[in-house]
């Protein structure tokens, strides 16, 4: 359990009304007594060095240096440190990219005092962890694998192929399959089988629904 052993945290964000809510949480649900906090990536880094932590909460748009610098630079110090991310974004490349960074885990900013328990007690587990709804699309086939750091950073890279890429740019713009294979020298009929392709994958019902996941997940 995780209360069976007092933790030593550093919390970096900018926002000191975060910074604040977030003690509370670990202080009174968590149990969690040394509480400490940096505003920006690079005084993280400086306690880090030295601190002993034992868990280090990071926001990713940070003034100076950001969080996923910082986590990277962090995971360099020490490999035993653990780094979650947490972040007002669930797009999956922010996903990927904290990760490939080095961090153990990512939540989103909403996330209640039983997710932060899930999230402490899964790293200490030596398991990545990921809030509901970034982790979704990665593991709905499968059936309850353990996350693989290495699997879901190339998951999120090949998401969809570069050719994919600039058919939903165009398909976001409004244009249609044949414009779009006008524009791109292909057939119609091949750039509804990339659409096509891209929804099976995803599970999307429609282009609309694929518009708005390739924004949310900064995929154009």
């Amino acid at each position: 359990m995780l209360t069976s052993k007092r933790y030593k945290v550093l919390i970096a964000d900018d926002h000191q009304l975060f910074i604040q809510g977030l003690k509370l949480i670990l202080k009174e649900e968590l149990d969690i007594v040394e509480v400490d906090h940096a505003l920006d990536g690079r005084e993280a880094i400086e306690k880090v060095r030295r601190n002993n932590y034992d868990v280090v909460l990071l926001d990713v748009n940070m003034p100076v240096i950001d969080g996923v610098e910082a986590a990277a630079e962090i995971r360099r110090h020490s490999s035993t440190i653990k780094v979650l991310v947490v972040s007002m974004f669930s797009d999956m490349d922010t996903a990927g990219r904290i990760l490939e960074a080095g961090a153990d885990g990512f939540l989103i900013k909403n996330a209640d005092a039983s997710e932060f328990r899930q999230a402490f007690d899964a790293v200490f587990r030596d398991e990545i962890y990921l809030s509901p709804g970034v982790s979704d699309l990665f593991t709905r086939d499968r059936n309850g694998k353990i996350i693989v750091r290495s699997e879901f950073v190339q998951f999120t890279k090949s998401l969809v192929s570069k050719r994919e890429k600039a058919i939903l740019k165009m398909i976001a713009e409004g244009h249609t399959s044949h414009f779009i294979a006008e524009a791109l020298h292909l057939s119609a009929k091949t750039v509804d089988t990339h659409r096509n392709n891209m929804l099976a994958k995803l599970g999307l019902p429609n282009s609309a629904a694929l518009v708005r996941f390739a924004i949310e997940n900064k995929l154009i």
